[in-house]
């Protein structure tokens, strides 16, 4: 059997060890180019898309944190307001903006009569919205992330079922079957798998991770507006 493996490696040609990823891409069908043209676009799209969600939620929830502690330490609600512009990519601090421009209108409203229950709802209403507005701004994006994950491996799939398809058509038009004959073209397809598979690993990697801060900021922004419509209901 030794004897046999190395007379086969004998009789492989000088250059079949030299095959890289490059030159199977570049002796591809048309086909399979313009899958792999498309795969490398959706990867790129991914990685920039995923570097300027994460970009955008880490400061979201450093900012949020920073915003909840001057909130918390602030003696007047005109002192938090006075400071919104150092806090202005914090979902929080924005539904604190809403919900004290919501309660400021009250306010003027009723003059010396006082809040009344309904005033109360008014601004919960008004803060609901603003989350809803700030979780759709936070998931901004995050669709093209799910669209690649869940559609690049098909299309490289696609590729590599006409790679081989093809491969084998030509194998047949040529009239020799042998392994450094079939290897190649074979190779060539199947290249397309591996570059779906490299754009979607990333864009799922990225998409549960900004789920993930989503999820966080809006836990933020529910408990803020539990403890804002208690202290508004204090002062009233």
């Amino acid at each position: 059997m030794k004897d046999d493996l190395i007379y086969l490696v004998t009789l492989a040609p000088e250059g079949a060890h030299e095959l890289d990823i490059a030159s199977l891409m570049l002796d591809a069908g048309p086909v399979v180019k313009l899958v792999l043209i498309t795969l490398f676009a959706m990867s790129v799209m991914s990685l920039t898309v995923i570097g300027l969600k994460l970009r955008q939620l880490n400061q979201a929830q450093a900012q949020t944190i920073a915003f909840l502690e001057v909130f918390w330490n602030a003696e007047r609600i005109s002192d938090v307001h006075a400071r919104l512009p150092e806090f202005t990519q914090s979902p929080v601090a924005l539904c604190f903006h809403k919900g004290e421009g919501e309660y400021k209108k009250i306010k003027q409203k009723r003059a010396d009569r006082g809040l009344q229950v309904g005033d109360l709802e008014q601004i919960k209403r008004a803060l609901e919205r603003e989350q809803g507005a700030q979780r759709l701004s936070l998931l901004d994006r995050t669709s093209w992330l799910a669209t690649i994950a869940s559609l690049a491996p098909f299309i490289g799939l696609f590729g590599t079922v006409w790679g081989i398809m093809d491969a084998f058509l030509n194998i047949a038009q040529a009239g020799n079957a042998s392994l450094t004959t079939v290897a190649p073209p074979i190779a060539e397809a199947l290249i397309a798998t591996a570059i779906g598979l490299f754009a979607a690993i990333p864009s799922v990697f990225g998409y549960n991770l900004s789920l993930n801060y989503v999820k966080r900021l809006q836990g933020e922004m529910e408990t803020f507006t539990s403890d804002f419509l208690n202290l508004i209901n204090r002062k009233a």
